[in-house]
C-alpha cells in the first residue's frame, strides 16, 4: 500500500506532535510505503528525499493559508506518487484540516483523518468549525488520540468510523544511564532546593496546560513554601510572569539532548500535568518510563492511562482535589510512591507499546481504507 501522509508536525519540527508523527510514520513504514508531505519552510520547497519505507516532500507555507493550499494543490494534483497512492492521511494541524479533505475528494482517494489535540479542540469552537465538520463527514475513517475526543466526534452524527488510537513509547529509548544520573545529581545541586519537593512542568506550557489554575490554587497555601517547580521546556511569558509575581519558587531549562531531558526528569520528585483540556501528552509516558510520580488532571487522554492506582488524579479545575492530591503526594512514603510508579510502568510496558499503537492504525487501514 502507498500512503500519502500530510502534516505540519514532523521533524525537523520540535514538540510532542512532531515526535508522535515521526514515531507513527516510522513504524507504519514497516508495513506500507509512507510518503510524508510536510507543510514547512525548513526545507527547500517541493524537494523530495527518498527514505527507507517511503519518501519526504516539503510543501511551502506562506503567510496566506489560502495561497499555501492552492500552491500545494497545484503540486499534488500532478504528482505521480499521489496519483499512484492508495489513500491520503491528514495528521493534525489547521492546514491539513482545511485542505486535505478537499484534496481527497478531488483525487477520489480514501482519507484517514487523525485528530490529535487543538486541531479539533480549538477548531470546533471557532470559525473553522465548518472545516472540522466537513473533514469528519468526508473521511473514510477518523483516528482520535483520546477516547473523550472519539466520543465527541461520534456524537456529531456525521461518521460512524471513529476510532481511539492511543500514543505509545519505546521504553528502550528511555533507559537511564550512569551519565544521566550523574548529570541529574549535578543539576539538583545547582538548583539547591533541599527543603522543597521539586515538581516538573514539562513541554510547551501554553494556557491549556492549566498553569494559571495551579498557581491560583497554591499561592495562598502552605504548599507554596514546600514546592519548587522545574520548568523543562518552554513557557508562555505571561504564565512565567504569573509564577514570578506570586513568588512561587521555580527554575527554567530547555534541554538540548535526550541525556539532558532524562536528567531533568530524574531531578524531579514528581511531574504535574494540570491540563484544562489535552490530547495524550508524551510527558505522561516519559515520566512513567522513568518511574517519576505523576500528579494530573483527568483531562483528555490523561484519564485513558492514569488511575488512582498509578498516579495522583484530580478533576479538571477542582481546587480542592488538586490541593488534596498535592498533600497526599507530599506526605506519601517512598514505598507508596514506588508502588504507583511501578504500576504505571507495567501498564505502559504492556499496553502502550509502539507495536500496540501501530496495530490500531493497521486495523483501520485494512477495514476502511
Amino acid at each position: 500500500m502507498e500512503v500519502i501522509w500530510f502534516t505540519e508536525n514532523y521533524p525537523p519540527n520540535k514538540g510532542g506532535m512532531a515526535r508522535s508523527c515521526d514515531r507513527i510514520v516510522r513504524n507504519l513504514r514497516k508495513h506500507y510505503h509512507v510518503h510524508v508531505f510536510h507543510f514547512t519552510n525548513k526545507a527547500k520547497a517541493f524537494e523530495r528525499e527518498e527514505q527507507v519505507g517511503g519518501s519526504y516532500t516539503a510543501l511551502p507555507v506562506y503567510e496566506d493559508f489560502l495561497f499555501t493550499l492552492n500552491v500545494a494543490w497545484s503540486f499534488v494534483e500532478k504528482d505521480e506518487l499521489v496519483k499512484n497512492s492508495s489513500c491520503l492521511v491528514s495528521y493534525g494541524s489547521n492546514l491539513c484540516l482545511k485542505g486535505i479533505p478537499l484534496f481527497s475528494q478531488w483525487l477520489e482517494k480514501p482519507l484517514l483523518s487523525c485528530f490529535r489535540g487543538n486541531d479539533f479542540d480549538h477548531a470546533v469552537f471557532s470559525q473553522k468549525r465548518q472545516d472540522v465538520l466537513y473533514a469528519v463527514q468526508h473521511s473514510n475513517a477518523i483516528a482520535c488520540v483520546t477516547q473523550e475526543k472519539a466520543s465527541r466526534v461520534k456524537k456529531l452524527g456525521l461518521n460512524d468510523h471513529v476510532f481511539f488510537t492511543h500514543n505509545s513509547i519505546d521504553l528502550s529509548e528511555w533507559a537511564t544511564s550512569d551519565l544521566d544520573k550523574q548529570l541529574a545529581t549535578k543539576i539538583k545541586q545547582d538548583i539547591d532546593q533541599k527543603d522543597k519537593h521539586i515538581i516538573g512542568l514539562i513541554g510547551y506550557l501554553k494556557p491549556k496546560k492549566g498553569i494559571s489554575f495551579l498557581v491560583e490554587t497554591i499561592k495562598h497555601t502552605y504548599l507554596k513554601e514546600k514546592l519548587h517547580f522545574r520548568i523543562i521546556g518552554d513557557i508562555d511569558p505571561e504564565l512565567e510572569w504569573l509564577i514570578k509575581t506570586n513568588e512561587i519558587s521555580y527554575s527554567v531549562t530547555t534541554p538540548d539532548s535526550r541525556t539532558s531531558l532524562i536528567a531533568n526528569y530524574l531531578v524531579c520528585d514528581a511531574v504535574i500535568i494540570p491540563s484544562l483540556y489535552d490530547g495524550m501528552p508524551n510527558v505522561l509516558f516519559e515520566a512513567g518510563a522513568l518511574k517519576v510520580p505523576i500528579l494530573a488532571s483527568r483531562a483528555g487522554g490523561l484519564q485513558d492511562v492514569l488511575t488512582a492506582e498509578n498516579a495522583y488524579l484530580f478533576d479538571v479545575l477542582s481546587t480542592d482535589q488538586l490541593l488534596n492530591q498535592l498533600e497526599n503526594f507530599v506526605k506519601a512514603s517512598a514505598s507508596d510512591l514506588e508502588q504507583k510508579t511501578e504500576t504505571l510502568f507495567r501498564l505502559i510496558e504492556k499496553q502502550y507499546t509502539p507495536q500496540k499503537e501501530i496495530e490500531n492504525y493497521l486495523s483501520i487501514f485494512s477495514k476502511f481504507i
